[in-house]
This record gives C-alpha cells, structure tokens and sequence, in this order.
C-alpha cells in the first residue's frame, strides 16, 4: 500500500525541520545557510521557530507568566559570539528584555533568525550544549520526514 503525502504536509515537515536545523546550527556555532522553502513551508518554519521558544520558555524553572521576557540575561553574553544583522540583533534584545516592539519590524526571514537565536541563547542558559542539542533532535525526529 503506497501513502501519499500531501503538498502541505510536506511544506510543514520541510518548514518545521528547517526551524529545528536552524536552532542546532546556532547551538554548534556555525553559521546556517537558508533553506529554500515555499512560501508555506516558511510560514510553518517561522511557527515552529516560535513554538521553540515558546517550548524554552516554559522549561526555565524561573518563568513566570508575570513577565514577558524570553531570555534569561545571562543568555546575553553568549550572544556576542552570533552573527546578526542590525535589526535582528534589536529584535533579539527586545526579546531578551521585556517587549519586542521592533519584532514586526522585519522580514520573515528576519523573525525566523531572532526566534531561532533566543532559542538557542534560552536553552544554552538553560543546558549544556549536549542535552539541548538532544532536546532539539527528539523534536525533529517528530516532525521531520521519515
């Protein structure tokens, strides 16, 4: 019996495992290059870049729901070492603090890269780099294509 997949399933998989990839690549310190995506793989990508951090949130023991900040200040300092352009690296320190009013500000492409860049800051903040790359992997074994 042959299944088939269809298209936006598989502009999910491709956007959510891209949102996944992006986050380890950050982790590992290297710099990723862009995936070629449709336009609703992206949309997913920029979902799933945001359901992550939402996820890295919610581990940190210290949240609470009283205050908006994503980002733990200490994840400031391992920042320094990631390439951003301008207007990313002022929504990732919005997103550090206690508002993102430049957030809509910028491209998709831009808001995938901040998300992804908090969520590696929060779960470098929060883990050694192993387990959060474990973390992460057990994600994109659910979403990703067998």
């Amino acid at each position: 019996m042959t299944t088939h997949t269809r298209p936006d399933d598989a502009d999910q998989a491709a956007g959510e495992t891209a949102a996944v990839d992006l986050v380890l690549a950050y982790l590992a310190g290297t710099l990723p290059a862009a995936p070629a995506l449709t336009p609703l793989a992206a949309d997913y990508m920029e979902q799933q870049a945001s359901g992550l951090l939402s996820g890295a949130v919610m581990l940190d023991p210290d949240f609470s729901l009283h205050r908006q900040a994503v980002m733990p200040p200490s994840g400031l300092a391992w920042l320094e070492s990631v390439a951003m352009t301008e207007p990313v690296a002022a929504a990732v320190r919005a997103l550090a603090g206690d508002g993102g009013d430049r957030f809509p500000l910028l491209s998709q492409e831009e808001r995938v890269m901040a998300l992804s860049i908090s969520t590696a800051a929060r779960l470098t903040a929060l883990y050694e780099p192993a387990e959060a790359a474990r973390r992460l992997l057990e994600v994109r074994a659910v979403v990703s294509p067998a």
